[in-house]
């Protein structure tokens, strides 16, 4: 090959190599505008990578900061650092605000670039925001079961600019779900398992993330083949009529006068519950509320949680 011709040449592959390199750099800077559907069925367009990004729900509050760096984020809700149903605690001391819906003039002063909205807004106060604000409201999707979760960390990840980290977090979901569920596969006889919220008297029916835990920790929720939906009260007599092979009680109490462990023992002692097969059993127990209140991708933890709690001679 005559010199000339070899130097052309490897001028020419420096040349592709170098276009090559700067692909990722342009694809990632082609991602803005984006256009996402939120809760309300709009299409919210953000035109570019946001840097004053404020969230007013706890669920977003939890996707966000394992997606987006801090300093992108000017405020997240009061619930952030809710030690009884915050999975994000820790993180979330790297970011000052604090929001609530309530905080109208205070979210405006902020500037935000992004402001993300609880599904369960008050449509004054959204009208109040959509008037007062510059930038992109986003409403969140109900999160009312695991698709609807992966759904929302999608479209975060996009309005963020944040599609491999989003793509991340359904990956490490994916990974919790397979793993109880190569574990429950063969199951020859599930346990039935009853919610109970003492405190409201209250279960969690179908349309309900308990429900999605329930199932994928290969579990039946007892109160959803009652043909029950949301989170209807419940009596003693469902109770004992059903006679669930688990009761699960929440692991934070409002009362300061009493625990979450001295109401599984007043439940245990309660004459009408014990010949309850939980109550013989010794399985009314305690989850973390963190993994089985939440609506972001932790939920996964209380999959984990339940299926563990059920059947532990499979997690040996």
């Amino acid at each position: 090959m005559p010199m000339k011709f070899s130097k052309k040449l490897v001028a020419i592959l420096v040349l592709i190599a170098f276009a090559v390199a700067l692909i990722p750099f342009y694809s990632h800077a082609a991602d803005f505008p984006v256009t996402v559907k939120d809760g309300k069925g709009y299409s919210i367009t953000v035109k570019q990578k946001p840097q004053r990004i404020l969230s007013l729900a706890l669920q977003t509050d939890e996707i966000l900061l394992n997606m987006v760096s801090s300093s992108r984020i000017v405020g997240l809700s009061i619930f952030a650092d809710d030690k009884n149903n915050s999975n994000v605690v820790n993180l979330a001391k790297n970011v000052k605000g604090r929001y609530s819906s309530n905080d109208i003039e205070k979210i405006i002063a902020a500037n935000p670039d992004l402001v993300i909205v609880p599904y369960y807004i008050d449509k004054s106060k959204y009208d109040l925001l959509k008037k007062g604000l510059k930038c992109p409201i986003y409403v969140s999707l109900n999160p009312n079961s695991i698709a609807n979760i992966k759904q929302e960390i999608i479209n975060l990840s996009k309005l963020t600019g944040e599609i491999q980290k989003g793509q991340a977090l359904i990956k490490y979901m994916d990974n919790k779900i397979n793993f109880v569920q190569k574990k429950v596969k063969y199951l020859r006889k599930k346990k039935y398992v009853l919610f109970y919220t003492y405190y409201f008297n209250s279960t969690y029916g179908k349309n309900t993330t308990q429900h999605e835990i329930a199932k994928y920790a290969g579990v039946i929720n007892i109160a959803a083949v009652a043909g029950l939906k949301g989170w209807p009260t419940i009596s003693k007599e469902q109770i004992l009529e059903w006679d669930p092979d688990i009761i699960v009680i929440p692991s934070a109490s409002y009362n300061p006068k009493k625990t979450s462990q001295q109401y599984v023992e007043e439940f245990k002692k309660d004459p009408a519950f014990k010949n309850l097969k939980a109550v013989k059993n010794n399985s009314v127990i305690i989850l973390d509320d963190r993994h089985v209140q939440t609506v972001s991708h932790y939920i996964v933890e209380g999959i984990y949680d339940l299926a563990k709690a059920a059947y532990p001679y499979l997690f040996k």
